[in-house]
């Protein structure tokens, strides 16, 4: 098999299981990592970036899982709770978890603060506030520019809207997904464009300053014509950026877990939404103030800054030291309790992992080589390591110089071009062993051309 076949493979094997994934991929992580390690790692890249002096822009990143239903598009891990009392639970949780690393990064500022919640609203008022003051006590937010939340306007209060406010949140996505009504219902999600309305309302009313809404391309059995009404809606609303998200039928969506089948028509149908929505992209590449944006993306494409996030079903990164993800509850809990291994997937990251995950990420937009030096000391057109590669690049008009050989970039800015030659990046090792997945699980990979055709647009 040539190589470029097994990129192909490697590339929609990626965005179909997990998405945006940090490399090396889970799939080449180990298993099993002690608290000890873990602790270490981040006391490394602490002194690290203490030592160094460098622009980190390190950010929190905190997971709520509770949801109020399970949208039959969902791809997440999430769990439907109507209790309470489980609430409390979890947030007695999430202070033994700060308590943990309070110590650590007792002098870290932390850049950004990034909240998941799937309906975040389902918690009350009081354990909203008790929330972001357990972040306050044991993290250091003085310098933080921007704390964004994820919303659902359907369980959305004025309470919960005041006291959000009162904990410097400036940035809100709502999960909005569609605005038709029917469609929704048929998705076990419900809203109406009154609750949309009256969210964003009620956010400029306690001076939320950035408001994101989320949508979503073929949500299932949404026709065209109601996408377009949703985009219309939408504009009249007059939020800072939208972000429309491709439907992906993962393993994890009770489309696919209901034995629905994701047809060519229904791909062809999201190609006409994705290419209906461009002009939004357009639109928001024209925003200069990055605090529009969502500067944990931003920092962490930028800088590949370190994330620590709270909670399980997480992937948390210590620069040039470690990733780890806490995939399962009782693995979350013997870390929080001490227990000497936790079920951690885990990988140890060289300099050369974060340069590869630097790449990789900018490739697509352009890397330029006086930035690429100001963070890891090495000229990217001298740097034996990757020399041989990017020249192999270059010459074979993958890669592309512009602006005076300032910058590097991929020559076609397009979802399959890209993900598929990122792969050309990676460590030979991980490749063969790839390779050799590929051969264990031949039925996994059947019909690779169509399966591409129906993951990646252009």
């Amino acid at each position: 098999m040539k190589k470029i076949d097994i990129f192909k493979h490697l590339s929609w094997k990626i965005k179909y299981e997990a998405g945006d994934m940090p490399y090396p991929p889970v799939l080449f992580w180990k298993n099993d990592i002690s608290n000890e390690d873990i602790i270490k790692a981040w006391k490394n890249t602490i002194n690290f970036i203490k030592n160094k002096e460098i622009n980190h822009n390190m950010w929190l990143y905190v997971h709520i899982p509770f949801c109020y239903t399970h949208c039959f598009f969902c791809t997440c891990v999430t769990k439907v709770e109507h209790n309470e009392k489980k609430y409390d639970e979890y947030l007695d949780l999430i202070e033994k978890e700060s308590i943990l690393f309070s110590d650590i990064f007792k002098w870290i500022k932390f850049n950004t603060v990034y909240v998941w919640w799937w309906t975040p609203t389902i918690l009350s008022a009081k354990q909203i506030d008790r929330f972001y003051n357990i972040l306050k006590k044991y993290f250091d937010l003085s310098d933080v520019n921007q704390i964004m939340t994820e919303w659902s306007p359907y369980t959305t209060t004025e309470d919960k809207m005041k006291v959000l406010s009162s904990h410097w949140i400036n940035k809100m996505t709502f999960w909005v997904q569609s605005l038709d009504s029917n469609t929704l219902k048929t998705n076990n999600r419900f809203q109406q464009f009154d609750d949309v309305k009256n969210s964003i309302n009620l956010a400029r009313k306690y001076w939320i300053e950035y408001i994101n809404l989320d949508i979503m391309a073929w949500i299932p059995w949404q026709d065209l014509n109601w996408f377009k009404e949703t985009i219309n809606l939408i504009k009249t609303l007059k939020p800072t950026t939208v972000h429309v998200n491709s439907f992906w039928p993962t393993k994890n969506t009770n489309f696919i877990k209901s034995g629905w089948i994701y047809w060519y028509d229904d791909i062809k149908l999201r190609n006409e939404m994705e290419k209906y929505w461009k002009f939004l992209e357009d639109e928001e590449s024209k925003i200069t103030d990055t605090k529009k944006q969502n500067l944990q993306l931003y920092n962490s494409h930028n800088y590949n800054s370190s994330i620590l996030w709270l909670w399980y079903w997480s992937i948390s990164h210590a620069f040039w030291n470690l990733h780890y993800s806490k995939d399962s509850f009782d693995a979350y809990r013997n870390f929080i309790l001490w227990y000497s291994i936790c079920s951690f997937k885990w990988f140890k990251l060289t300099l050369e992992d974060e340069i590869i995950t630097y790449l990789i990420n900018n490739l697509r937009w352009g890397v330029n080589y006086n930035k690429f030096l100001e963070l890891f000391w090495l000229d990217l057109r001298n740097t034996n390591i990757y020399i041989t590669k990017l020249k192999k690049l270059l010459t074979d008009w993958i890669l592309v110089e512009f602006d005076n050989n300032k910058y590097v970039k991929f020559k076609i800015n397009s979802d399959l071009y890209c993900s598929i030659y990122s792969k050309f990046l990676y460590d030979d090792k991980l490749i063969n062993e790839f390779w050799k997945y590929i051969l264990i699980n031949k039925s996994e990979f059947l019909n690779l051309d169509l399966k591409l055709k129906q993951f990646f647009t252009d």
